[in-house]
């Protein structure tokens, strides 16, 4: 710069010609008039979609609040809530750089197989009971599960187990909708196999599966559910019967509209059982997109003010 300024008292140059025989490209020249000091400076990387500040905050924040969820379900879990729009690789490296990171123990492969994959909802429902503990004596949890959808069909608590009750229960959900007419997935129990039940499956011309003897795998849809409801109400039922069947519909309701489950792309029940799986998959994907512009326009921004 000492030359160009030289040269142009001496001889009269213009820049461009000094800067020609120097061999020194002009954009050079004028970054170096453009800054306040020539001193070297260390090159910051510009990662113009790096997550912002206030989304690692947010994030950080929302997994403090969800301590026993893992990574992916937490990610769709924000986006729906638009608290932070990222990927799930984004969300993992933010939550294992803050030691946030919820690492679940892996459960062996199952044995069971299906041959049959339903394709859409009322296909497939599994069926099962489960005993509920309240105020010294056992209740009776009966839940119908769409297998496309682990939608919650219906379910009730019973007082008392028998065939009869189950019947009941069974053209219940039925009714719920009309025209239905699922197979129908149960185990050897009693309350299944008796004239009732076969009553009610015959009547309404559906198929009825029983599944292998002291193999729950073959009915993991419903079991996988019933440990849900144990997990999430931590085996406290309240005191008395109406306080149960409060809490446990208050759950039906959460799992069947709000809990993302994973093996629907962490989704809810309800949004498979209603045919909106594109709709919301296309909602998340603009609001990653214009978070993800936000981040651009922002990051480079910052990176221009810091140059």
């Amino acid at each position: 710069m000492q030359i160009v300024e030289q040269t142009k008292r001496r001889s009269g140059w213009r820049v461009y010609r000094t800067l020609a025989a120097l061999g020194l490209p002009r954009s050079v020249y004028y970054a170096w008039k453009s800054r306040e000091s020539l001193t070297d400076r260390t090159a910051k990387p510009c990662r113009v979609y790096e997550v912002l500040p206030e989304e690692r905050a947010a994030i950080c924040e929302f997994a403090l609040q969800y301590p026993k969820i893992g990574y992916r379900k937490l990610t769709w879990m924000m986006v729906d809530a638009e608290a932070a729009c990222v990927g799930e690789s984004t969300v993992y490296r933010v939550l294992s750089d803050a030691d946030l990171l919820s690492r679940w123990k892996r459960s062996t492969a199952s044995s069971g197989e299906y041959n049959f994959r339903p394709n859409g909802p009322n296909q497939q429902w599994h069926t099962d009971c489960m005993y509920v503990w309240v105020a010294a004596r056992f209740y009776f949890l009966v839940s119908f599960v769409d297998a496309y959808s682990r939608y919650i069909v219906h379910h009730k608590l019973l007082m008392s187990l028998d065939g009869k009750s189950m019947a009941i229960k069974l053209q219940a959900a039925l009714d719920s909708s009309e025209g239905l007419k699922p197979r129908v997935v149960h185990d050897h129990g009693s309350e299944f196999v008796n004239r009732d039940v076969a009553a009610v499956i015959k009547a309404h011309n559906l198929i009825d599966i029983k599944t292998r003897p002291r193999h729950p795998e073959s009915n993991g849809i419903v079991e996988r559910f019933n440990g849900t409801v144990r997990d999430e109400t931590d085996n406290n039922y309240g005191n008395n019967y109406l306080q149960a069947e409060a809490i446990i519909a208050k759950l039906m309701q959460h799992y069947n509209e709000e809990r993302l489950h994973a093996t629907l792309g962490y989704m809810t029940p309800a949004t498979w059982h209603r045919g909106q799986p594109n709709e919301v998959g296309d909602e998340r994907a603009r609001r990653i997109a214009a978070a993800r512009a936000h981040r651009r326009t922002t990051n480079q921004q910052r990176f221009t003010e810091a140059a």
